[in-house]
């Protein structure tokens, strides 16, 4: 009854392990499978750029993007709208490369203009980043 028992074991252990090989045998599904690998490289390889809100009043003097509470970027493109980091005010990590209005979140008495700029690497400064100048106003 035991080497029964053990028999019975090792046959259900044979069959369960040829079951869980299966061959692929379609060529359509190979070639599919080929097709997802090659667009999901491309997304990855994608060049993106870093940019960054620079804040400047009337006269010209630079002010912290943090003064107001947040901006927003449209690819002018394909429409796609981005938020500024929640971490760092002003920050946009990884745009894609296009055409983008850049705008500010007025706050109660203050704001900024609109600005379109191109996120292209003929753009982009030696330190890393394409700024985005936008013109600051209050009340």
């Amino acid at each position: 009854m035991k080497n029964l028992k053990k028999a019975v074991l090792a046959l259900a252990l044979v069959v369960f392990v040829s079951c869980d090989k299966e061959e692929i045998k379609d060529t359509n599904t190979v070639d599919s499978k080929r097709v997802e690998t090659k667009d999901a490289t491309a997304r990855t390889t994608e060049v993106r750029f870093d940019v960054y809100i620079k804040l400047v009043t009337q006269s010209g003097q630079e002010i912290p993007a943090s003064t107001l509470p947040g901006y927003g970027a449209t690819n002018l493109e394909t429409g796609d709208f981005y938020y500024d980091s929640p971490y760092e005010p002003g920050l946009f990590e990884s745009l894609p490369i296009g055409t983008y209005r850049f705008i500010a979140r007025d706050g109660y008495w203050d704001g900024a203009s609109s600005a379109i700029v191109e996120v292209t690497p003929e753009n982009e400064e030696p330190e890393g980043w394409i700024y985005a100048t936008l013109h600051y106003w209050s009340e």
